[in-house]
């Protein structure tokens, strides 16, 4: 049974986290696959698969081999397959019923709750990264802000504008450091 992107990925993100990855081709050729903050596991794990892997091996940051995986490899025993029902002669077929019944419901409970995980790290990791591109757009309007009240000196902001209140208070408060600094340094002290 060959793992899929999902296996793979939840393969992965098993403890210790892997610094690298290293993966060996159906071709034979060796390749490394980095993971780098910011790149999610579902994209990494997508990689992974798309090179067709026969071997996959996860690296600490020591290089020290932490785990490896043949996805080609026949596993039945990892418990997903559920095994044939066994009864006896004399059993009521209502029983077999629900007995089937009740493992169909097991499965896609499983399915259902492996699937919402996923989508919830997945949801997570776009927050994430949205939050951090937030946070790079924030600060360079704040720079571009510093940069104007610099240019215009102490202009009053426009009326109800905080952020204008935020950046004039900072420009005065770096106004008057430096205007310390510079008479500290001309205090008449020879050197």
């Amino acid at each position: 049974m060959a793992l899929g992107v999902p296996e793979i990925r939840g393969w992965l993100l098993q403890h210790p986290r892997p610094a690298t990855v290293h993966v060996q081709s159906e071709d034979g050729r060796r390749h490394e696959v980095s993971v780098s903050q910011g790149v999610s596991w579902m994209a990494i794990a997508q990689s992974v698969h798309a090179l067709s892997p026969t071997l996959i091996e996860c690296y600490d940051e020591k290089g020290k081999i932490i785990r490896a995986v043949r996805p080609q490899d026949d596993d039945s025993s990892d418990g997903k397959q559920p095994l044939p029902l066994q009864l006896p002669a004399n059993v009521d077929p209502h029983s077999v019923q629900l007995i089937h019944f009740a493992d169909l419901l097991a499965a896609a409970y499983r399915h259902s709750t492996d699937v919402a995980f996923e989508r919830l790290a997945s949801l997570f990791e776009a927050s994430v990264r949205r939050s951090e591109s937030l946070e790079r757009t924030i600060d360079k309007l704040v720079r571009e802000r510093v940069r104007d009240q610099l240019e215009r000196g102490n202009d009053t902001p426009e009326p109800d504008d905080q952020l204008g209140e935020m950046v004039k208070g900072f420009v005065q408060a770096a106004q008057h450091a430096q205007h310390e600094n510079g008479a500290s340094n001309g205090n008449g002290k020879a050197g």
